[in-house]
């Protein structure tokens, strides 16, 4: 059993909370922790709700309409949060058990990075993390996390077989050629294309 089929086997039977699940990276969150066992509910806008039911969570709740804080029953073991505002992350940590685990796909790095530099602005971004996760821990048992890319092969092998049997579909909204990649720019930029957008090559 390969490293990334024990992580899976961890998340067996675990409740998850995706904060954001209709967007592109929550909808792929959903039906990774699906696929690994894990019981889903997701947060999401009123027009993917079928869409994150169908993909298997156990809950999708409307976060524009409903108290989502009545509408989700229970505590969680792991809480993922892709959109990483002030608001979502108390939530968050309000919904996990002691001991579970918060992770944000919106950590400061990136920003102190852009602001300061590489060379001061990663240990900043290390310090601001381990206050938090030291604050997180003494106030509320909870273990807070940046979650960053890394590709590799196994992940992707993972994603390709997923993939194949139909268990990760990745919804796309507008396909440009690459001729048209201001184009593709433009409307994203715009908001005028709310899901993902592939660029063609001959």
């Amino acid at each position: 059993m390969n490293s990334l089929q024990s992580q899976y086997r961890l998340l067996m039977r675990q409740r998850l909370l995706v904060l954001g699940g209709g967007g592109a990276v929550g909808f792929a969150a959903v039906q990774f922790s699906v696929a690994s066992g894990c019981h889903v509910s997701a947060t999401c806008g009123s027009k993917s709700i079928d869409r994150v039911l169908a993909a298997g969570a156990e809950q999708a709740v409307d976060y524009s309409s409903k108290d989502i804080e009545l509408a989700i029953k229970g505590k969680f073991d792991a809480v993922l949060d892709t959109i990483g505002a002030p608001e979502t992350e108390i939530l968050g940590l309000n919904f996990l058990k002691r001991g579970g685990h918060y992770m944000t796909l919106h950590g400061e790095t990136a920003a102190l990075a852009d602001h300061y530099g590489l060379a001061l602005g990663l240990p900043i971004a290390t310090t601001v993390l381990l206050k938090k996760r030291m604050q997180t821990w003494y106030s509320y048992g909870i273990d807070y996390s940046y979650i960053y890319m890394r590709a590799d092969a196994e992940g992707l092998e993972e994603i390709r077989r997923l993939s194949e049997t139909g268990k990760l579909k990745i919804p796309v909204d507008k396909t440009f050629h690459m001729t048209q990649v201001r184009e593709a720019h433009e409307a994203k930029d715009k908001r005028l294309i709310p899901g993902k957008v592939v660029l063609e090559f001959d």
